[in-house]
């Protein structure tokens, strides 16, 4: 866990000391890159960690003995993906190897989203390891990916331009089809936010919840054969309530601070996205697997949150007390979801075990 602790004191402490007090932007780019290097070492550094390790492992080897024919013919809902690993095998690299150049793709594509949409870049790259973002990439590569699509796709969102916005998500659902789910979020998560919508989103929740077995049996035929095999599976089984409280506490400090927030369209996307993050948590209590929906609206908390913790700063004067109070509030529900996290062994990346480990567990010859 050590590298944990260290990675989040180092990231956190540095973005305080070079960029809270005095925003410039030549100290945010190197911020930003230090991030990047300190980030990239600890995702590619690990060994045997993250549920899916293995698997991907041997993706990524029986994809070297399939020609792209193949590959198109028994993926061709998912292709992009399996096409990747494909021409990285041609180039002869090690399943390692390549998920190095994975890490280096999606914390490149998480520090421009950063870099170009949050107040605060500093706490966004903290709320990116302590809210579980990091460990999702470490686990779950095909979904993460399909993550960065919706990243990039976010300023077509904000700025209602629907054509490039479901074009990154038709391509992004080609590495993962779950990203397809966000079509109609697109009209969801803009939608102005009422005391009257919010009522009608938790009723028709509540509907759904009661009688989500039955009305799932109906679109169960739809669905890819592959998640037939979830169906009696692990993953299937239900979660318990105590799974649904981060997000119930994030939901409820969005909710709180949302006159913080400035603009009828961004207040909107933080609120609903924080409702819809709750939601899909909920439903966990039904089926652990449909956990994994609520990643994409929670991507949305890496800016809303430094937005709140932004609004309360004040241009050339020494900084309130409340804006500290408000820092410290977001940033002890971070590590509180953190070390709810690791004790829970959130996508088995906790405790972290290196390619250091590896070569001191192996025989001697």
């Amino acid at each position: 866990m050590t590298i944990y602790y260290f990675t989040i004191s180092v990231i956190a402490g540095l973005g305080f000391i070079l960029t809270d007090k005095k925003k410039e932007k030549k100290k945010t780019v190197i911020y930003i890159i230090l991030s990047f290097l300190i980030l990239v070492f600890t995702a590619s550094f690990r060994y045997a960690i993250g549920f899916d390790y293995f698997s991907y492992k041997n993706i990524y080897e029986t994809i070297s003995g399939l020609e792209f024919n193949d590959i198109l013919n028994y993926y061709w809902k998912e292709p992009l993906f399996f096409i990747l690993c494909k021409l990285f095998c041609i180039l002869g690299c090690p399943y390692h190897l390549f998920l190095v150049f994975l890490n280096i793709f999606l914390i490149s594509a998480v520090l421009w989203f950063v870099f170009n949409y949050s107040k605060i870049p500093w706490t966004s790259i903290y709320f990116y390891i302590t809210l579980q973002f990091l460990a999702y990439n470490m686990n779950l590569l095909r979904q993460s990916v399909a993550l960065t699509f919706f990243l990039f796709a976010y300023p077509f969102l904000k700025d209602k331009k629907i054509v490039p916005y479901t074009i990154l998500i038709i391509t992004g659902g080609m590495f993962h089809n779950t990203l397809l789910l966000l079509l109609p979020f697109y009209f969801l998560l803009t939608k102005k936010n009422t005391k009257k919508y919010t009522l009608l989103v938790i009723l028709l929740s509540v509907l759904i919840y009661y009688f989500f077995d039955p009305f799932f049996s109906l679109i169960m035929p739809m669905l890819p054969e592959k998640y037939a095999d979830y169906f009696d599976g692990y993953f299937w089984k239900p979660s318990t309530y105590v799974y649904v409280i981060p997000s119930a506490l994030y939901c409820i400090l969005i909710y709180l601070f949302r006159k913080r927030i400035r603009g009828d369209i961004q207040r909107s996307l933080y609120i609903n996205s924080a409702i819809y993050n709750f939601i899909i948590n909920l439903f966990i209590t039904k089926h652990f697997i449909l956990e994994r929906f609520s990643v994409y609206p929670f991507a949305i908390s890496l800016i809303a949150i430094p937005e709140i913790i932004y609004s309360y700063r004040r241009k050339g004067k020494k900084q309130t007390t409340s804006y500290y109070c408000v820092l410290i509030l977001f940033i002890l529900y971070g590590i509180a979801y953190f070390l709810f996290a690791a004790y829970k062994g959130f996508h088995n990346v906790y405790p972290y075990i290196s390619l250091l480990d590896k070569s001191h567990s192996s025989p001697v010859n």
